[in-house]
């Protein structure tokens, strides 16, 4: 979708539109996404640290971002990279997280996807499945709690 939006906002200014452009522009912010998949809400700031890990220093430009939701509703809005960022990345951690992720197939996306949590206020524990830092342990009295590892 960002691929089709750049390239018709390029388009709509008399700009040249091929994949070379396009992708030149596009290329780095994609880079987390094809390899992680769809993360819903965290794919705008997936983008985001691709583009801070990979790109040549971008201090003082400005990044445009673009993300689209169900109902037909797009949000962009615009920032500038600030001075001193670069001591601020965490390029190595982004890639060991997305190395340690496990593959997961189509029944097991499933089941996560029809899982409900319950809601009847008592104490239950999740199991430990993820590799991140923090996980679900469990919900008690209708609170989530956190654990890290």
């Amino acid at each position: 979708m960002a691929y089709k939006a750049h390239r018709h906002l390029l388009n709509y200014c008399g700009r040249d539109t091929d994949e070379g452009t396009v992708t030149a522009a596009l290329g780095r912010t994609t880079a987390y996404n094809r390899v992680v998949g769809n993360s819903y809400t965290a794919s705008l700031y997936l983008a985001l640290a691709a583009l801070l890990d990979q790109a040549d220093d971008l201090t003082g430009r400005p990044v445009g971002f673009l993300s689209y939701g169900s109902g037909s509703v797009a949000e962009f809005f615009a920032g500038t990279v600030v001075a001193g960022y670069r001591e601020h990345l965490r390029t190595a951690a982004h890639r060991e997280a997305i190395t340690r992720r496990t593959e997961v197939d189509y029944a097991g996306y499933r089941a996560l996807h029809e899982h409900r949590l319950p809601s009847d206020g008592g104490d239950h524990t999740t199991p430990a499945q993820t590799t991140g830092p923090y996980r679900l342990a469990g919900i008690s009295g209708h609170k989530r709690l956190y654990t890290t590892r």
